[in-house]
């Protein structure tokens, strides 16, 4: 599998000259599976720039396929979908359908238990008193899927999916590619009562890359710990560095893939945290825009 970070940011978009070493853009990570399937997680802005380099494909041609993965539908992560480029891409006939063959294609997946929401959520921020846009003007081929089992298979690789610990729920992602294993783990919360979260623990078992959420320091999530005024983070749905870490080494992974990164935090100052992650667990990274991995 091969990984791309196109998104990297936490909240809302940060551009400016204080964040170009890690980027500014929100959440979307591609995956290029062995037999050269392209799945997406998350819409963020970052989807924006993504686009723009699959414009470059076959998608510039309507001859696309990929799969887009939400792990919930909070702004930031769904926010650069109508600036995605490849989905306007597409001919439809005299009676307004589709033609198949002349036109990208998307499976985009959300949670089950949330029914139809993932179509209604990004065709609501594409109404017209937000977007000139309607959703159905879009000229791709567009298919909603909920994820009754948790799990599809795609091609070779199989993505399965676990509830993890955010405000209104998130989906965590685990995607099995012959011996490669990847999770992802953003926008989720480690459990306040000292203990990892079971479904972290299954999702992520054994991975070679386990990519988790680390918004906060330690400082910025329990103030009260270090005796710094407040108010803490907790209960906004992000970690800390240290309990990735702490995941990483409980679950075996290879490797850590800090992300999610609050927009408050500088490129000085992301430096000096992925410095401190790696003192605690050597083979840690913080994920920057344009970061490209195979395992």
């Amino acid at each position: 599998m091969i990984i791309k970070f196109w998104g990297v940011r936490g909240s809302i978009p940060v551009p400016g000259k204080d964040t170009v070493e890690f980027g500014g853009n929100t959440t979307c990570i591609e995956v290029i599976t062995s037999d050269n399937q392209r799945i997406i997680f998350d819409a963020g802005t970052g989807i924006r720039v993504l686009g723009m380099d699959l414009m470059q494909k076959e998608f510039g041609q309507g001859k696309g396929m990929a799969h887009i993965f939400f792990t919930h539908y909070h702004w930031d992560h769904i926010q650069g979908f109508p600036f995605f480029a490849p989905a306007y891409i597409g001919k439809k006939d005299q009676h307004g359908r589709r033609i198949t063959e002349n036109s990208n294609h998307f499976h985009l997946y959300g949670a089950s238990d949330v029914g139809d929401r993932l179509e209604s959520t990004l065709s609501g921020q594409m109404d017209n008193y937000y977007f000139p846009v309607d959703l159905s003007y879009l000229s791709s081929i567009l298919q909603f899927k909920t994820l009754k089992d948790n799990r599809v298979q795609i091609g070779n690789a199989v993505v399965s999916a676990a509830k993890l610990i955010h405000p209104n729920g998130v989906l965590g992602y685990r995607i099995e590619d012959g011996k490669s294993s990847l999770a992802i783990a953003t926008d989720c919360e480690h459990p306040t009562d000292g203990t990892i979260d079971q479904n972290l623990l299954e999702l992520a078992r054994g991975v070679d890359l386990l990519i988790f959420d680390g918004q906060y320091t330690q400082e910025e999530y329990s103030p009260h710990k270090f005796g710094l005024p407040g108010p803490g983070k907790q209960g906004f749905g992000h970690s800390v560095p240290e309990e990735g870490i702490r995941s990483a080494k409980a679950v075996g992974a290879r490797r850590l893939i800090i992300t999610h990164h609050d927009p408050l935090h500088n490129d000085k100052k992301l430096v000096a945290m992925e410095e401190n992650a790696r003192k605690l667990f050597t083979p840690t990274d913080f994920a920057r825009e344009g970061m490209t991995i195979e395992i």
